[in-house]
């Protein structure tokens, strides 16, 4: 049960993630890989907010409250948007703005569905290794 957190994290990641990529048929009929684009840091901090948006059965703790995955995304999203400028990383994004409380400096925690805990800060980093 332990592994499923992280598979199911990746699942979602690589849903989330639009392939990089793309097969061309060559003159013979054969594949051939074109270059693939790396993800700024922009894009990998949309997609740690979307595996957030789309985790299912999930449960995000923060100050104690309850809430959907959709609201903790939407919280992320506008606390990104109110202090990007200070934001140079996902890394940075997930140490300042996605594990703990600006205010109280409690730590987000995430329940899966299985009712387990883990620290928010902890699932994303685990996410964006996935991304890299």
């Amino acid at each position: 049960m332990k592994a499923i957190l992280p598979i199911a994290i990746f699942i979602l990641c690589l849903i989330a993630v639009q392939p990089i990529l793309a097969q061309q048929a060559t003159g013979n009929g054969t594949a051939v890989a074109v270059s693939t684009k790396s993800l700024s840091e922009s894009d990998k901090i949309t997609q740690l907010i979307g595996c957030i948006r789309n985790m299912k059965g999930a449960t995000f703790i923060r100050n104690g409250s309850e809430h959907t995955c959709e609201e903790a995304a939407s919280h992320l999203q506008a606390k990104w948007e109110k202090h990007g400028s200070k934001i140079k990383s996902a890394e940075d994004f997930i140490e300042h703005l996605a594990s703990k409380s600006s205010s109280t400096g409690e730590v987000y925690l995430i329940r899966t569905a299985d009712g387990k805990e883990k620290p928010a800060g902890q699932v994303l980093q685990e996410a964006l290794k996935q991304l890299k």
